[in-house]
């Protein structure tokens, strides 16, 4: 009997380690203004697909990926994909969000003072990039430590629209475990 229950929690672990069960109360929750003042709440995109991204102007990996979310959100936008970029930079290096947005012609929503705390309550660590996907019903589905890749970011958006041709993608992908540990920029390390 003892060897039952201590599969049991083994198998409870694992779940939430590849992110089910992961509660959604922290996407219904989340809140940030944007970089012209307005407040975006993941929980006023209900129906929608959205693609929380938490980066910073001065992650090269951050900065790398933006032009592939910028154009993912512009192909999916038509069939209700929302992405929104969470910048975690402080308050010497919100000034640049703006000017980046601008010149690197990003369509999204770019969202100013994320903390290491939301990233904690998403289950996405404290290094950046990182990224959450919540389905139209507001619930965590899928988590992506490091950076994004076109193939399977493109895949990811095609399962989630409803799209199961292709195979299904893991709820949690950490793509610093292919890096070594200490070469994934930490927020606490900048």
């Amino acid at each position: 009997m003892r060897i039952g229950r201590s599969v049991a929690v083994a198998i409870f672990l694992l779940l939430g380690t590849l992110g089910f069960g992961v509660e959604d109360d922290g996407a219904a929750q989340f809140s940030l203004r944007d970089t012209h003042g307005n407040t975006q709440e993941i929980s006023k995109y209900k129906g929608k697909i959205v693609v929380l991204n938490f980066w910073a102007t001065w992650c090269t990996s951050c900065r790398h990926e933006m032009p592939l979310l910028a154009e993912m959100q512009k192909k999916y936008e038509d069939k209700g994909v929302v992405v929104l970029g969470a910048s975690v930079d402080d308050e010497k290096s919100q000034p640049l969000i703006q000017p980046f947005a601008e010149s690197n012609k990003i369509p999204f929503p770019l969202l100013v003072g994320a903390t290491s705390d939301q990233m904690t309550r998403l289950q996405l660590g404290e290094s950046i990039p990182a990224t959450a996907f919540f389905d139209a019903d507001g619930k965590l589905i899928g988590r992506v430590l490091g950076e994004l890749n076109k193939k399977d970011l493109d895949n990811r958006l095609e399962w989630m629209l409803g799209n199961h041709h292709a195979k299904a993608p893991p709820a949690f992908v950490n793509g610093f475990e292919k890096k070594k540990a200490d070469t994934a920029p930490s927020i606490f390390s900048h």
